[in-house]
C-alpha cells in the first residue's frame, strides 16, 4: 500500500511537472498538392507530390505514378522512402493521382455486349463507364509534360494500380506499352471474359514496344480476383514475347486493402532489382572495378540515361576485394568510389580504410581529413564528425 501511494504521488508530481513544461509543435508534411487543370478531362485534378530529401536539382529521378492517390499516397511515400534511403530503389519522384471518377477513368469500355457478370453490373449502373483512353491522353500529354517540365526526369516510368485502378495497369500495358516501363497490377479486377484477354494479350503480343515490366499479385479477396490473375498469367505464360518480364506473387494472408503495404515493397525492389549490382565471393576473388562500371554501363546504353553506381555496390565490392586479399585492386575500387562521389565524406572515409589496409598510411591520412573537411563543410552531425576526428586520429597514430 505505501508502494501504491509512493507511485501515484511521484506520478502526480512527474505530472504537474510536465504540464508546466513549455513545448512547441510543428506540422510534419509529406510532399505537397498541386491542382492540375486537365482541358482533356474538363475538370481540376489533384496532384501528390513527393520526393526524397537532399537530392540535388539536376539529378535526373525515376518517376513512380500512383493511382489512387488519396488512399495510398502515406503508404506509398513512405515505402519509397525506406527503399531510397536503404539504396533498395534509386532516387524517385512520386506522383499520386488523385480519383474523382474510378469507373469512368479506370474500367474499359465494354465491347458489344457484356461478356462478364462485372462487366454487364458495370454497364447498367455507371453510363459513364469506359473513358480509360481519355484519362491515359490527361497523363501522357497534360500530367507527363508537367512532372518532366518541373522536375530532372530520365525518362524512367513506373505506374502503381490497386483493384479497378490494377486493371488500368493492365490496360495501358496491352494497349498503350510504351508509356511506362513497370507496370505494377496489385489485386487487378477481374474485368475481361477469358477471350477478351487472351485478345488482348495476343495483340501486345504482336507489336511489343520496347522493353517493359510487369509486376501483378493477388491477395485473399476470393474466387473472381484469384481466377481473373490467374488466368492472365496463363496467357502471359503462352503469349507474352521475350522482352517482357513478368512476375507474379500471392498474398493468401492479407486482405484487398491489406496486399497494398507488402505488395508496393516487394514489387519496387523486384524491379529495380538489376540497378543493385550483386556482388559475390566469385567478384571479390577475381574481379577488378570495370565488372561494375561496364555493368553500369550496359544498363545506361539499355534505358538510355546515365546510372550511377550505388555507393553501396562500391563498398560491398572493395569489402569483397579486401576479403581475399586484393587490396590494391579494392583500393582502385574505392578510387572510383570518390571519384562518382566526391563531395561525399563516405567515399573518401572508406577510401582510408582501404589504404590503412594496404599500410599505405600517409595516404590514409589525407583520405580521411578530407572526410572530415567534407563532413564540416556539409553541416553533417556533430557525432559524425567527432568519429572521423577519432578516425584520423587513429590514422596518423600509424605513421
Amino acid at each position: 500500500m505505501k508502494y501504491l501511494l509512493s507511485l501515484v504521488l511521484i506520478l502526480t508530481f512527474v505530472t504537474s511537472s510536465l504540464s508546466l513544461a513549455e513545448t512547441t509543435a510543428t506540422d510534419i508534411t509529406v510532399g505537397k498538392k498541386i491542382i492540375l487543370q486537365s482541358k482533356i478531362l474538363n475538370e481540376d485534378r489533384p496532384i501528390r507530390i513527393y520526393t526524397p530529401e537532399n537530392i540535388k536539382d539536376d539529378e535526373p529521378l525515376y518517376v513512380i505514378y500512383l493511382l489512387d492517390g488519396v488512399e495510398h499516397f502515406h503508404t506509398a511515400s513512405g515505402v519509397i522512402k525506406s527503399l531510397i534511403d536503404y539504396e533498395q530503389i534509386p532516387n524517385a519522384v512520386l506522383v499520386g493521382v488523385d480519383t474523382t471518377n474510378r469507373v469512368r477513368d479506370y474500367l474499359p469500355q465494354v465491347q458489344g455486349e457484356p461478356k462478364t457478370e462485372f462487366q454487364t453490373f458495370v454497364k447498367n449502373k455507371w453510363s459513364d463507364a469506359g473513358q480509360t483512353d481519355k484519362f491515359l491522353k490527361f497523363v501522357s500529354d497534360e500530367l507527363m509534360p508537367y512532372i518532366n517540365s518541373h522536375y530532372s526526369t530520365n525518362g524512367y516510368n513506373t505506374l502503381i494500380g490497386h483493384s479497378n485502378a490494377g486493371t488500368l495497369a493492365l490496360y495501358t500495358l496491352v494497349n498503350q506499352p510504351e508509356l511506362f516501363n513497370n507496370y505494377i497490377a496489385i489485386s487487378p479486377n477481374s474485368w475481361w471474359s477469358d477471350e477478351e484477354l487472351k485478345n488482348n494479350i495476343t495483340k501486345y503480343s504482336k507489336n511489343p514496344k520496347g522493353n517493359q515490366a510487369l509486376f501483378i499479385s493477388v491477395a485473399s479477396e476470393g474466387a473472381r480476383f484469384y481466377t481473373g490473375v490467374l488466368n492472365t498469367l496463363v496467357n502471359l505464360e503462352q503469349q507474352a514475347p521475350a522482352q517482357l518480364e513478368w512476375e507474379y506473387k500471392h498474398y493468401p494472408s492479407f486482405t484487398h486493402m491489406g496486399t497494398i503495404l507488402p505488395a508496393l515493397s516487394d514489387s519496387l525492389i523486384h524491379l529495380f532489382s538489376d540497378l543493385i549490382f550483386n556482388v559475390t565471393d566469385e567478384h571479390g576473388r577475381f574481379a577488378d572495378v570495370s565488372l561494375i562500371t561496364g555493368y553500369y554501363q550496359a544498363l545506361s546504353d539499355k534505358y538510355g540515361f546515365k546510372l550511377k553506381i550505388p555507393k553501396d555496390v562500391y563498398v560491398e565490392f572493395a569489402h569483397s576485394q579486401q576479403k581475399f586479399d586484393n587490396t590494391a585492386k579494392a583500393i582502385i575500387t574505392l578510387k572510383q568510389f570518390t571519384t562518382d562521389y566526391p563531395n561525399t565524406t563516405y567515399a573518401h572515409m572508406r577510401l582510408s580504410q582501404g589504404y590503412t589496409a594496404n599500410k599505405q598510411f600517409k595516404e590514409a591520412v589525407t583520405s580521411m581529413k578530407h572526410a572530415l573537411e567534407l563532413a564540416k563543410q556539409n553541416s553533417r552531425d556533430p557525432l559524425l564528425i567527432d568519429a572521423l576526428k577519432d578516425m584520423l586520429n587513429k590514422a596518423q597514430d600509424n605513421l
